[in-house]
């Protein structure tokens, strides 16, 4: 076992409270503020594509002339699904009547916004665990002591990353005889219940603090 960097809970704040949340706060101030210079009109969908979760879509709409223009919406429609005849509210240009930009849906942006706050959140907690585990680390390092843990049960999860993670949870007898329980994640390495690994455990404060020594 060593001490974790501290630059891994910098850079996950940094990820997850910084970085994410700009990104999608940038995106939702972007997606209030069409191009200046534009005429709302009704848009009715003529044709449309659908890529993945992308859906891009022609509509036809009249101009100040009167006349029938066919268009493009360079924000695409702002849903996984649209049908011929649809209408959507978009700003045209006279200096470019051929693209047209939707009137963005207000659902959209709150969803932006609260996806930003959930990332900071989820980055806060992140954050105090990984430093939790890593003042642990240190306390073991220094006040701990070696014994023997056993794996009493494994759970087999791969994050997104493409990473297999092996959580586990262990069972040691510490110096007096006692019996205790804790939990150690795998990455990338195959364990089984009944194998065993060097623990280090200390008490603190009333409660026996462990980690298996990999």
């Amino acid at each position: 076992m060593k001490k974790m960097s501290v630059g891994i809970p910098l850079f996950v704040g940094f990820l997850l409270i910084l970085l994410v949340p700009a990104t999608l706060i940038f995106a939702a101030m972007n997606a209030m503020l069409p191009p200046p210079g534009g005429k709302l009109t009704d848009c009715v969908v003529t044709d449309f594509v659908k890529v993945g979760n992308h859906v891009s879509a022609n509509v036809d709409y009249v101009n100040s002339s009167g006349k029938t223009i066919n268009a493009s919406i360079t924000n695409g429609v702002g849903s996984k699904s649209t049908y011929v005849g649809a209408h959507y509210q978009c700003y045209v240009y006279e200096n470019n009547p051929f693209e047209v930009y939707r009137k963005p849906d207000k659902l959209g942006i709150i969803l932006l916004y609260a996806g930003a706050a959930a990332s900071a959140l989820a980055g806060i907690i992140a954050v105090a665990v990984l430093l939790r585990k890593r003042g642990v680390q240190g306390y073991l390092m220094k006040n701990g002591t070696q014994g023997q843990a056993s794996v009493t049960n494994v759970t087999v999860k791969q994050d997104s990353s493409g990473f297999t993670n092996y959580i586990c949870d262990y069972s040691f007898t510490d110096s007096s005889g006692q019996l205790h329980k804790g939990t150690h994640t795998f990455m990338n390495r195959r364990v089984g219940i009944g194998d065993s690994f060097p623990v280090v455990y200390a008490e603190k404060g009333g409660k026996m603090l462990s980690d298996i020594i990999e």
